[in-house]
């Protein structure tokens, strides 16, 4: 059984140097179960009326990982060991409801698999952490991009689904967000 990890950030966005390293399981349990993490998420969410605010907040208050791999900075020279994992970020949708639903729905999906799923800092979104192969015979950046390219277009084509594509880097930052419902699959991580 393969145990993927990654690296952690305290906020704010602005803090590159990770905190620590975590295991999906381990990131499952904070998202589910943190009281503080809870705390920050109801607040970063009291800015959802000004798009400014809600993204200034989220930017200084949450944490983040970078579920790619392990980095000694968030950057992509820095990358140390990779995960096998990427992040699919869906946002946008029109209720708390309906994110909710997505989270089920996607991580049930026979295709994508995911490993973890949750619902985003704007209570109207979903992330997606993505298990792929990284090709012997390939770079990590062109396994990446080849599997998030092609879960990007399998979204849009049996869901119609939008992504959001500014998740194309190895080292983009995914902010963290309590969510008590969020899915873990026990057999996959």
């Amino acid at each position: 059984m393969k145990e993927y990890i990654m690296s952690f950030f305290n906020a704010s966005v602005t803090n590159k140097i990770p905190t620590c390293i975590c295991s999906v399981a381990g990131l499952h349990t904070y998202i589910s179960t943190n009281p503080q993490l809870e705390e920050l998420t109801r607040k970063v969410r009291t800015g959802l009326g000004d798009k400014q605010v809600f993204r200034k907040n989220k930017q200084t208050l949450l944490p983040y990982v970078t579920p790619a791999g392990i980095f000694s900075y968030c950057k992509e020279q820095c990358m140390q060991v990779p995960s096998g994992l990427f992040v699919i970020d869906i946002d946008e949708l029109a209720s708390t409801e309906e994110a909710a639903m997505w989270r089920d729905r996607l991580f049930a999906d026979e295709v994508l698999h995911p490993v973890l799923s949750f619902v985003s800092p704007g209570n109207q979104g979903v992330k997606l952490f993505i298990p792929y192969r990284i090709n012997p015979f390939l770079s990590v950046e062109e396994s990446f991009d080849n599997a998030l390219h092609t879960a990007w277009e399998y979204l849009e084509w049996k869901y119609e689904l939008k992504v959001d594509r500014a998740n194309a880097d190895l080292s983009r930052a995914c902010f963290l967000s309590h969510d008590g419902e969020a899915k873990i699959n026990n057999h996959k991580y």
